[in-house]
C-alpha cells in the first residue's frame, strides 16, 4: 500500500518539537557582570545593567525580569539614594 500524503521529512519532525530559545544571559551572569562593572569601572548599578543591555542587545524590559534578589535590593537602594523612587520604611531602618 502506498501512502501519498504521509511523507516523513525532517520538516515535519522539526514542526513537532517545541522551539527552545537559549537566553543570551542568565540571572547569575547578570549579577556577576553587573558587580564587575560596578566595582572595576565605578558604574552605578543602573548604568551597569543598561550597559549590559546595550552590549548584548537585550530590551531593558526583558532584562528587568532577571533583576531579582540582592541585585534588585541594591538597585532599589541606589534609586532611593538618587531620589528616583520614594524611600520605604524598611530601607530607613536597614
Amino acid at each position: 500500500m502506498i501512502h501519498l500524503f504521509s511523507k516523513h521529512t525532517e520538516e515535519t519532525d522539526m514542526a513537532k518539537q517545541p522551539v527552545v530559545i537559549k537566553p543570551s544571559i542568565t540571572k547569575e551572569d547578570l549579577i556577576i557582570q553587573t558587580e564587575i562593572l560596578v566595582q572595576k569601572d565605578k558604574m552605578t548599578y543602573s548604568e551597569a545593567i543598561c550597559h549590559i543591555c546595550e552590549e548584548k542587545q537585550i530590551d531593558p524590559v526583558d532584562m528587568a525580569k532577571l533583576v531579582k534578589g540582592p541585585l534588585k535590593v541594591k538597585l532599589e537602594a541606589e534609586a532611593m539614594d538618587r531620589n528616583i523612587i520614594k524611600r520605604t520604611t524598611g530601607y530607613l531602618f536597614a
